[in-house]
């Protein structure tokens, strides 16, 4: 190639203008002739004419994989909400289902248990008014209802998701705490009633030892006594115990009022035997009165029927009035009368010194009439 076409064309290549010819140093690019001009077998090019080209495919490529970059993400921006979205859900409904279990599910036996002590059941009444609280706390958890999941975006499936799980976290706190307050109350029953079975056999055991002292000599079987002794001696023990049991004292009070029961029992059996030994003795005397009675009664009324005939056998002579008594004349019983005699028995109308008459008399013997003896 000549050198005025290697001037014309730098001319040309540089906007008419003239420009110094490049360095022997710049490295020139052949192309291959393509369109076919034979006036020279290659083309030479600079890298300065290539560098443009690929600067503006290189921006263009690194534009579209900032689109593509960008339209993945918020693809998976999308995706990714919707899948957490349908998580929290999810769990959101499990949530409420376990609350609604729990709100089904009675508590356990030692709990309702517990529930049903009065107030004045306990040794302490501080655990029966924390089991009151802790009672109507849980109630109203139980009816405060459950979570409603059906969020249409994951905030607020979210949101859902996390009141559901709180509200199942403290319904099962307050269960737990009820039925630890439970726990302390049927404990504090217990203490009382342990108390009050030892203030009781206490008791039962001052009243064995009275009975005991005042049954000495009036008991029918004095092998009572010997077992109500034995019985105080091991109710004493028991109290001494500090670590008794409840049973174990129950157990020691059951004896000592069997004890105490068989030695009223002998008391009693003493006091009925004694008692019928008094009514046999007094019946004996009763009767024995009553025969010595009797027999004196008897002797009285057959006195005078005895002394008829003593007195009859003697003489005796019946003086009848035959007139006035100052005619003086008397007539023996056994003679003969000198006119009619009268055939009932003649009564003195004179003062001849003899009552015969039919009156009583208050010395007698009740109810006898007529003469009354003498003696």
């Amino acid at each position: 190639m000549s050198d005025e076409m290697e001037s014309e064309l730098t001319s040309d290549e540089h906007g008419g203008k003239d420009t110094p010819p490049p360095a022997e140093a710049d490295v020139q690019t052949v192309l291959p002739n393509v369109g076919g001009d034979e006036s020279s077998e290659h083309d030479v090019v600079s890298d300065a004419d290539v560098q443009p080209f690929w600067k503006r495919r290189v921006v263009w490529i690194a534009a579209i994989a900032v689109v593509v970059v960008a339209v993945a993400g918020i693809a998976g921006a999308v995706v990714w909400s919707g899948h957490a979205k349908d998580e929290a859900l999810a769990d959101c409904r499990q949530y409420t289902a376990q609350v609604r279990k729990l709100n089904k599910t009675s508590l356990d036996n030692k709990t309702v248990e517990a529930t049903k002590v009065d107030k004045n059941g306990v040794a302490d009444v501080n655990t029966w008014e924390a089991l009151q609280r802790d009672q109507k706390k849980l109630t109203n958890l139980t009816h405060k209802g459950v979570t409603v999941c059906d969020a249409t975006s994951r905030k607020v499936a979210q949101k859902q998701e996390s009141e559901a799980s709180s509200s199942l976290e403290s319904l099962k706190s307050a269960r737990k705490t009820v039925e630890n307050s439970a726990k302390a109350v049927l404990a504090s029953r217990d203490a009382k009633v342990l108390k009050d079975v030892r203030d009781s056999l206490t008791a039962k055991v001052g009243q064995a030892k009275q009975l005991l002292d005042s049954s000495a000599g009036n008991v029918a079987d004095e092998n009572t006594r010997t077992v109500l002794s034995q019985q105080i001696d091991a109710a004493n023990g028991m109290l001494g115990n500090g670590q008794a049991k409840l049973t174990d004292l129950q157990q020691a009070a059951q004896s000592l009022d069997g004890a105490v029961s068989g030695a009223n029992a002998s008391v009693q059996a003493k006091t009925d035997a004694d008692a019928q030994v008094a009514a046999q003795q007094a019946q004996s005397i009763q009767t024995t009165q009553s025969g010595q009675v009797s027999w004196s009664q008897g002797s009285r009324q057959k006195a005078p029927a005895q002394s008829s005939p003593s007195r009859s056998s003697q003489p005796s002579q019946q003086y009848a009035s035959s007139g006035s008594a100052s005619s003086g004349s008397r007539v023996p019983s056994g003679g003969a009368a000198p006119g009619p005699q009268s055939s009932q028995p003649q009564q003195s109308t004179g003062n001849s010194g003899f009552d015969l008459s039919g009156s009583i008399n208050p010395n007698c013997v009740a109810g006898h009439t007529g003469v009354c003896p003498i003696g």
